[in-house]
Order: C-alpha cells, then sequence, then structure tokens
C-alpha cells in the first residue's frame, strides 16, 4: 500500500470513528444534573382515575401532551412534602423559557385519600402554586399507579376514631412524558435550579 492511499484510509477511519461517535452521544438519553431520565426505556403508565381537586377525573389520557412531575405524600405531612412542593414551585419559577415552562404540568398526589378531600387538596396546593393539580382516589384505585411507578406508601400509628396518624411514603418525584410513559425519576434532596435546568435540558433535546 503507498503513502497516499494508507492517508486515504486513516481519514477514513477517522471520519468513521467520528460518526460512530456520534451516533453513540446523540441515541443516548440527556445527562441530567440532579436525575435520571430513562429516554427510551420509558414504559407505558397503565390505565387509573384518580379524582383531581377542582372534581375533574385525573387519567393516564390526562398526562398526554405534556411533561409531567408527580409527587406522591399527603397534607398532613410536617417537612417532606411542603418541602418538595416548594422545590417544585422555586423550580418552576427559574425556567426562563416561557415555552419550557408551558410544556410542564406539576402534580401533588395524595396517598391519604381519607382526609384529602379534594376541597382539601385545593387550598394546600394552590398555596404553593395556582397552577400545581392536587389529586387522589381510593386506594384500590390509587395503588395501580403508585405501583407502577415504585412509590411506596403506607399508613401507620392510626387508632380506630383518631384522625391524628402518620403516613410514610417515597420522596421523588417521578417525570412522565407527553406519551405518558414513565419517563424519569428525581431523588431526594430535590435542588430546584438543578431540576430546573434538567427539565430545560428534556423539553428543548425533545
Amino acid at each position: 500500500m503507498n503513502k497516499s492511499s494508507i492517508v486515504i484510509v486513516a481519514v477514513l477511519a477517522l471520519a468513521v470513528g467520528f460518526a460512530l461517535s456520534w451516533f453513540v452521544a446523540s441515541s443516548k438519553p440527556v445527562a441530567l444534573e440532579a436525575g435520571t431520565w430513562f429516554g427510551d426505556q420509558a414504559r407505558a403508565l397503565p390505565e387509573f382515575e384518580l379524582l383531581d381537586h377542582n372534581q375533574q377525573p385525573l387519567t393516564r389520557a390526562s398526562l398526554k401532551g405534556k411533561w409531567n412531575l408527580l409527587f406522591f405524600g399527603y397534607t398532613h405531612c410536617p417537612d417532606i412534602c411542603p418541602i418538595s412542593l416548594q422545590t417544585l414551585s422555586e423550580m418552576m419559577g427559574s425556567i426562563e423559557d416561557p415555552d419550557v415552562s408551558g410544556a410542564l404540568r406539576v402534580y401533588f398526589v395524595s396517598v391519604d385519600p381519607e382526609r384529602d378531600r379534594p376541597e382539601v387538596l385545593s387550598e394546600y396546593v394552590r398555596y404553593f402554586d395556582p397552577a400545581f393539580i392536587g389529586a387522589t382516589a381510593e386506594m384500590e384505585r390509587l395503588k395501580p399507579l403508585t405501583q407502577s411507578l415504585g412509590i411506596a406508601h403506607q399508613i401507620r400509628n392510626r387508632e380506630e376514631g383518631n384522625p391524628v396518624y402518620d403516613v410514610d411514603h417515597s420522596s421523588a418525584i417521578v417525570l412522565v412524558n407527553p406519551q405518558a410513559e414513565f419517563a424519569g425519576l428525581f431523588g431526594a434532596p430535590h435542588d430546584a435550579m438543578a431540576m430546573a435546568r434538567d427539565m430545560t435540558r428534556i423539553v428543548e433535546y425533545n
């Protein structure tokens, strides 16, 4: 092989290498600061039906067309829930591009349906952001959704006739894409600014 042929082969190999690197990089999900985005590994949610704080059904179809952030908790929660909802409010306020913020919806799903009726949820979520949506359902209707997302929750220290009790629950914020698929997860502790940058990357990438 003469010198010019060697040069041509080397150039072609370099070009193929760059093309392969670009393909591998472009086929990967966006790298996030604060969470994990599943990309092509997102999986469809099961059918479910909750009731939102406006007394309207919240179903799998309701989540289509937007990027959705779901946090599961309860209104009597002393710390994790108010802190997480405040963080989500700060996240929304930190997104500078109105097209990005307009592509997002935030849901607070109560895993304490007996105490968290729609009127209670309405007052609670509006304290953090008027655009937030509260929802819940009886346990048998709630569990298909929470189980599909890996959200653990359990009522404890409950005595008959006593309205005071605790609810253990996961602290993750779940990301659902516009196809109503489980698309990512933000674990605690939550960072509002990092989440704002992550959601901007995700919305702009897609």
